[in-house]
């Protein structure tokens, strides 16, 4: 399936005062590739250690040797290809609640609370970061999404009409995803720094060379590496190896 996504689902309590934040969610990816597996894993340790919240994690895709076994598996309503299998979470399949889709190639290295806290108290129909470069002309991202399960299920109504005609659309999912939208919390307005692009925000390309800085802002909670290099090619890097296991 080639893409890796996360996706958390949240129960609101009971107590009225807190009527508006969840007490637990559901973490939801899709894994395939080379690393599917590994990433998957990689990436749930991290969710349990940064996240902030109780949550039950599961991934969209057949049954995985060597997947950790409290990753539950969704079988894919559609076989489709790459970062196409994002929106698959949009379908009111997933588990009911609140829902946060995270590219599996993401380093999360603090506290994702304040930003989940946020989002669950001021999202009307989804919460994103803005796109590093805007791509194409695209202001929205996919690589965070936060959002209710089944709110946004005529999007994906809507790709089960179009797909495979659009697999091999220039811009791939986000850019065809963001014209569907009619609202969109940018959580980079509040929270600036919480979410970097290894690329374009923290590193520097020079040439055929990108030069990595050894050391991030302590406000830096996910660093974005959509595309090359993956977390695994850059082990030896400080902080990703002090967050990618």
């Amino acid at each position: 399936m080639g893409i890796l996504w996360l996706v958390f689902c949240i129960i609101k309590p009971s107590h009225e005062d807190f009527e508006m934040l969840p007490d637990n969610f559901n973490f939801i990816f899709t894994s395939g590739g080379p690393y599917g597996v590994e990433y998957a894993n990689k990436t749930y340790n991290m969710m349990k250690r940064h996240a902030g919240y109780s949550f039950k994690a599961f991934c969209i895709s057949d049954p995985q040797e060597g997947l950790n076994p409290e990753i539950t598996t969704i079988p894919p309503e559609m076989k489709v290809k790459g970062w196409w299998n994002k929106v698959l979470g949009f379908s009111k399949s997933m588990p009911a609640g609140w829902i946060v889709m995270l590219d599996v190639d993401i380093l999360i290295t603090n506290s994702l609370k304040p930003i989940l806290d946020y989002a669950f108290m001021n999202t009307k129909q989804i919460a994103a970061y803005s796109d590093a470069i805007h791509w194409m002309n695209c202001k929205f991202s996919s690589s965070m999404m936060i959002f209710k399960s089944g709110s946004l299920d005529y999007i994906y109504e809507e790709f089960k009409r179009q797909y495979p005609a659009i697999e091999d659309r220039a811009g791939g999912d986000q850019v065809w995803i963001g014209p569907y939208l009619k609202e969109v919390l940018y959580l980079d307005e509040v929270f600036p720094k919480f979410k970097k692009s290894l690329k374009f925000e923290l590193g520097e390309i020079k040439g055929n060379e990108l030069i990595i800085p050894k050391k991030i802002d302590d406000k830096t909670c996910l660093i974005d590496f959509h595309g090359r290099p993956k977390p695994h090619e850059i082990s030896d890097v400080p902080f990703v190896a002090e967050h990618w296991h």
